[in-house]
């Protein structure tokens, strides 16, 4: 158990009781968003606001459900809903999905249901500012829309939104019962995705607020969509979930569902476990690692096999596994090797240690087995936060040994520290062997923390961490107390083939040296920390995801060392540009996580392939690369190929540029495609154009 599993349990079981009596009186469904069928943009878990209805997709509220936000105080079990179903009078696709046009399009290409309202919206005679999503976030396709929010001093009574892109066009003056955010109906957002020619033909949405009787705006910002979707699910660490009973555990988010199922937890006893949570995945999804603790005195490691619906225990006693280096096939891993002993009586923690671990050296194993795998060339005692490429030919790793020394004072006592560098080596995973050490970050004063390649192997993402322990903060009531306070985190990336070291500014809340966050740079900068990268591209990004201290708009605005601030966010990382130019985006935060619980370290991995015969969505979903017949009403096909399959379509397997398919039905409306190396493979996809 690290911070990720300690977040003050009687605080946030007291609102967790306090929560399920305001849901009980209120009749609140587990998912208010979907409540009348007008979807878009429900909180699981909270009664609705004053004054506020469920939706019924009519023109006077387009976007449904508004419900009403947090406020900080540490409920736990809040989800962000991705949407329902299709308002009243809309025509849902086959299979409940939203409607299709028979070109694969979602929706007419333009709507305006203002009527006479726009008269309202004249002479605007004051400023508001937006605080989410943030100008210029590139979002995939196949999400919810984002959540609309404003200044929370200004609140609106009716908005009008106006939003465009080449071929797509929208109006809309709905009436805001929560006052300072709107959500706009998940049809619509997805509408404007399918429309979009890419990140080259952005939407702008301008938004003006009538707040009694005054007009206020319009906000401008500027959204881009990526052509692609996230592939496969999303696994992150949680503390204070109400699906875990407010232990730790470990959820399962499928891009696109409105919110997360357990996937793997223990029944806690107080605050001193068992728990499971820290944990590692294999970039084909078919291996999870987990720490299994029972605090103080027992700290076990395990492997599961996660190819089912739930994951099934293969080995119960690895040493540090939960934040191993897992091969991308799932075979074999390299263990964690934290280097010093516990400050701490209950909870493992120590200068220049990984968080929640006791000292161990790095070594391979067998994940099935627990088995020492001799691993020729290596000879790295503690190599922390140890990751395999997604192609396995190389592993990049924080080496405490090597590098710059530091001096920590913790408890009135100084500590001498490691753990300034970042290392790579080569990988034969045919013979096990390890050469070529070569020394790619160092830093005298900063900690770079959980290195981890891009699809393509050819860049590692990370955060410089101010922490010696790599955390953005450890509440141990029994350790050290210099050992808690919040630390600084930035994300960095670095082009392995030049060495150049880039900030991903836009990913920390920067444009142009200035901070665009909502509450500033005093508040919501500096806290970015635990990034991961989904092993598959798409649209010409890299999907690095990270944990986020900052405060989301105005719904959930909690102190920075308060654990239900850490939340999962996104950034596209645009893999084609030149080494040494920022290719991050603005992020936004991943739709169906909890917000009232603490949310870490979430793995994106393939979902384990399917074989020809069985349904798909694309051939990244295939064992064998192909998807045929697929139903443009719900997008659903078959694995396989059929008889007039002589190219690729869009995410399916290639080896060539020429192999992927140019006619109109590519699945990309014609648009070009390229063979790009991604996960170790590679696929026919669109290439990103700023």
């Amino acid at each position: 158990m690290n911070e990720m599993e300690w977040v003050g349990r009687g605080r946030v079981c007291s609102a967790l009781t306090l929560l399920s009596l305001a849901v009980a009186l209120s009749g609140c469904s587990a998912s208010t968003g979907k409540n009348g069928g007008g979807g878009g943009g429900g909180f699981t878990g909270l009664p609705p606001a004053s004054g506020s209805t469920p939706g019924t997709g009519n023109v006077a509220n387009p976007g449904g459900f508004q419900s009403q936000g947090g406020n900080g105080t540490g409920l736990s079990g809040v989800t962000f809903d991705t949407g329902g179903s299709a308002g009243a009078g809309a025509v849902p696709g086959a299979g409940g999905g939203p409607p299709m046009m028979s070109d694969g399009h979602i929706g007419p290409p333009s709507t305006d249901t203002c009527m006479g309202d726009v008269a309202k919206f004249q002479s605007p005679a004051g400023a508001v500012k937006l605080l989410y999503p943030y100008d210029g976030t590139v979002f995939p396709r196949g999400l919810g829309a984002p959540l609309l929010m404003w200044d929370a001093n200004v609140n609106a009574d009716q908005i009008l939104i106006q939003a465009a892109s080449k071929n797509w066009t929208y109006t809309a003056c709905p009436l805001t019962p929560d006052k300072v955010r709107f959500a706009l109906d998940d049809n619509v957002w997805k509408g404007a995705a399918s429309y979009s020619d890419g990140p080259a033909d952005p939407l702008t949405v301008k938004i003006t607020i009538l707040s009694g009787g005054k007009v206020m705006g319009p906000i401008t910002v500027s959204l881009k969509f990526a052509l692609a979707s996230l592939k496969g699910a999303i696994y992150y660490n949680t503390y204070g979930s109400m699906l875990a009973n407010n232990n730790g555990a470990v959820l399962k988010l499928v891009p696109g569902d409105p919110q997360p199922t357990l996937f793997l937890t223990d029944n806690a006893v107080g605050t001193s476990g068992p728990c499971r949570s820290c944990h590692a995945l294999s970039a084909n999804g078919t291996t999870m690692t987990a720490n299994h603790h029972t605090y103080p005195g027992v700290y076990l490691s395990e492997s599961y096999d996660v190819t089912g619906p739930t994951p099934t225990l293969v080995f119960n006693n690895l040493p540090e596994a939960g934040f191993a280096g897992i091969f991308p096939d799932g075979s074999r891993l390299m263990t964690n090797g934290p280097p010093n002993p516990s400050l701490s009586i209950f909870f493992p923690t120590a200068p220049g240690d990984l968080t929640a671990l006791v000292p161990s050296t790095s070594g391979m194993l067998d994940t099935k087995t627990g088995m020492p795998i001799t691993a020729n060339g290596w000879n790295i005692k503690h190599a922390q936060m140890p990751m395999f490429s997604p192609d396995g030919r190389h592993i990049v790793y924080n080496d405490y040994d090597q590098g710059p020394q530091s001096m920590v004072t913790t408890d009135n006592t100084m500590y001498t520290v490691g753990g300034h560098s970042l290392w790579t080596q080569d990988f034969d995973p045919g013979t096990n062997t390890f050469s070529n050490p070569k020394q790619i970050y160092s830093d005298p004063t900063l900690f770079p923390a959980w290195p981890f390649f891009t699809p393509d192997s050819t860049k590692v993402v990370f955060a410089t961490d101010t922490r010696s322990d790599f955390a953005s903060q450890v509440p141990d009531i029994f350790g050290p107390p210099m050992m808690t306070p919040t630390g600084a985190g930035h994300l960095v990336i670095i082009d392995l083939a030049s060495g150049m070291v880039t900030a991903l500014d836009a990913a920390n809340g920067y444009a142009n040296g200035m901070s665009y966050l909502p509450a500033g740079e005093m508040r919501d900068n500096n806290l970015e920390f635990f990034p991961t990268v989904s092993p598959i591209s798409g649209g010409g990004f890299a999907w690095v995801l990270f944990t986020s201290r900052r405060t989301y708009g105005n719904l959930w605005t909690p102190g920075i060392d308060d654990p239900t601030s850490k939340k999962i966010w996104v950034t596209a990382v645009n893999i084609g540009l030149p080494a040494g130019t920022d290719p991050s985006a603005p992020a936004f935060l991943l739709p169906g996580q909890e917000i009232g619980s603490g949310n870490i370290r979430a793995f994106a991995a393939l979902e384990p392939c399917k074989e020809d015969g069985q349904t798909c969505m694309s051939g990244s979903d295939c064992c064998k690369g192909f998807c045929s017949k697929i139903d443009p009403a719900t997008g659903i096909g078959m694995c396989g190929k059929t008889v007039d399959h002589t190219c690729s379509r869009v995410d399916e397997k290639c080896t060539m540029d020429s192999d992927c398919c140019t006619d109109a039905n590519n699945g990309a409306l014609g648009r070009p495609l390229y063979c790009i190396s991604t996960a170790g493979t590679a696929f026919c996809e669109q290439k990103s154009v700023n």
